[in-house]
């Protein structure tokens, strides 16, 4: 087969063939994986989207040698999944330094967001320590692994790209592109300390337990954040989550 016949192959299974979308039950926290969708299928979900994303990973390629640093991607990427993980999130992708968790089901925005403040917790309190004993080069050029977390709730259109062998899941919809970009917003000085920040949809979900603590509010806000001509009001948290 050529490649114009291959090409046309991939259209066929694309863009030719009416796409057939089924609604996945709210009750259900299961997410599909990619190989599990046919090349015209797709699943709608309700969903929150946690992107947890490195700081600085250009300063980690100038203060550590190669080997260095692949350690340091590694447990910042491990420590975050197993988190993600370990309150039924369901990771789908990894993007250089960043990692993307998807929570369905009940409680998701709960999840989401305690998933956040455990990796605040985790790399300030035991990956940052170990790291800097490991690798004495990181601590002696003031190189500090720090992170920020980006959530939003909402409809989702989950798809199969790519071929057999070689698939990924693409998620349609703004819930994931806000997340995206409220992981990408930074904050100097006194700001610094504010790295969890969520969509306005998904602090409306949160339980009382996930607002405040001790009686106080651990969320900020609203501020606003402009994406593909529209305005999204968001919150944001300083606020760590311990575990044991």
């Amino acid at each position: 087969m050529g490649l114009l016949d291959e090409v046309n192959a991939q259209l066929d299974k694309t863009v030719r063939k009416p796409m057939t979308v089924t609604k996945k039950q709210e009750s259900n926290p299961s997410v599909p994986e990619a190989d599990e969708l046919g090349y015209s299928e797709g699943k709608l979900v309700s969903a929150t989207y946690l992107y947890t994303d490195m700081l600085n990973s250009s300063g980690l390629a100038a203060a550590a040698d190669k080997e260095a640093a692949a350690q340091t991607f590694r447990a910042f990427l491990n420590v975050s999944t197993k988190i993600i993980r370990y309150l039924d999130g369901h990771i789908r992708s990894f993007d250089g330094d960043r990692v993307m968790g998807i929570f369905t089901g009940p409680n998701k925005e709960d999840r989401a967001v305690k998933s956040a403040m455990h990796i605040k917790w985790a790399v300030n309190t035991i990956v940052t320590p170990v790291l800097h004993k490991e690798i004495p080069a990181l601590k002696e050029v003031g190189w500090t692994l720090r992170q920020t977390s980006g959530i939003a709730t909402g409809e989702t259109l989950l798809a199969r790209a790519g071929f057999r062998g070689s698939n990924d899941m693409i998620s349609i919809g703004a819930a994931p592109n806000l997340a995206a970009k409220l992981s990408d917003v930074r904050g100097d000085g006194t700001e610094a300390g504010y790295v969890t920040r969520i969509g306005k949809g998904t602090y409306g979900n949160l339980s009382e337990s996930h607002k405040l603590s001790k009686g106080t509010s651990m969320w900020q806000g609203t501020y606003s954040l402009s994406m593909g001509g529209k305005s999204y009001e968001y919150y944001r948290s300083s606020y760590h989550w311990t575990f044991s």
